[in-house]
């Protein structure tokens, strides 16, 4: 979900002077076993970001998102690569601070052995990187990236289209992501708040993370909807937070993922995610962990 409202300079200076908020577990992060597979890489930075899967027989230990070290230098300082702009004022120029969203993302295909393992919802990734952040103003306003995992084919999601409602999205497809989500699958303590974005859906968001108090954003996680189901996972992390995980090298910091009573399609879901430096591999990990099925 990208909204830009801020300049990149000072959101960038701002982000290096805030203090982090304390993950809810720590723990030292794994060296890489065997059953480890990745999906094919792309250009990041001056690096590359690929997903990867983690399995251990038929059971998924853990499922991310790896950048590079190399992929958090010279990453794009433009508000928008313009893949989803409309022109809300019809003056026929589009204003990419206002009229474009998603920043620069990544469509990143998951590897196929995890596909194939039975009763896996997750279908592809999408990474999105703000280097500006994104609304609502004074919660996730500092660069960041979206790391999203579809639980839905790419298809559903491309056909969500632009248009003048919510964050640049067509207003009847802005009343079909906010159909209301039947309580059993509504995860603990998330909320809509209209937050609905072309090419994207709708952010379920949890009203009592530290950001909606005033404590600065540094990572939480997001639900996606669309049409009264789930729709993705989402950790959004802020660049400042890798940089962090770089700092303490062997150091894992792994949050819990709130959980509904029960999932609208059977399967392995998450009860963790997690961001990780990987010191010997010179690389980040965002990754949703602790698997359980359902």
């Amino acid at each position: 979900m990208a909204l830009t409202i801020r300049r990149a300079c000072t959101l960038a200076l701002a982000a290096l002077l805030l203090p982090l908020a304390s993950p809810t577990r720590a723990a030292p992060a794994p060296a890489a076993p065997d059953g480890i597979s990745y999906g094919a890489a792309q250009p990041l930075g001056s690096g590359t970001l690929r997903t990867y899967a983690e399995l251990d027989g038929k059971r998924p230990v853990a499922v991310g998102a790896v950048f590079t070290r190399s992929a958090l230098d010279n990453l794009p300082t433009e508000p928008t690569d313009r893949h989803h702009c409309f022109d809300v004022d019809g003056d026929g120029t589009i204003d990419d601070m206002k009229e474009c969203t998603g920043g620069h993302e990544h469509v990143l295909d998951l590897p196929p052995a995890l596909l194939s393992l039975p009763g896996m919802p997750l279908e592809w990734a999408l990474v999105n990187w703000s280097p500006m952040g994104h609304g609502p103003p004074g919660v996730f306003d500092t660069p960041h990236f979206d790391v999203h995992f579809y639980l839905r084919p790419k298809s559903e999601r491309d056909a969500i289209r632009a248009g003048r409602c919510g964050i640049l999205i067509n207003c009847e497809d802005f009343k079909t992501a906010t159909e209301p989500i039947a309580t059993e699958y509504l995860p603990a303590d998330y909320v809509d708040k209209g937050i609905a974005e072309t090419a994207m859906g709708n952010h379920l968001q949890d009203p009592t993370a530290p950001e909606w108090h005033g404590v600065p954003f540094v990572r939480t996680m997001i639900y996606g909807a669309y049409d009264a189901r789930i729709t993705f996972l989402e950790p959004m992390v802020t660049l400042r937070a890798l940089h962090q995980a770089e700092a303490g090298s062997a150091q894992s910091e792994c949050s819990d993922i709130k959980q509904p009573s029960a999932w609208q399609q059977p399967g392995w879901y998450p009860r963790q995610y997690c961001v990780r430096y990987r010191a010997e591999a010179q690389e980040f990990t965002v990754s949703l962990e602790d698997f359980a099925r359902h």
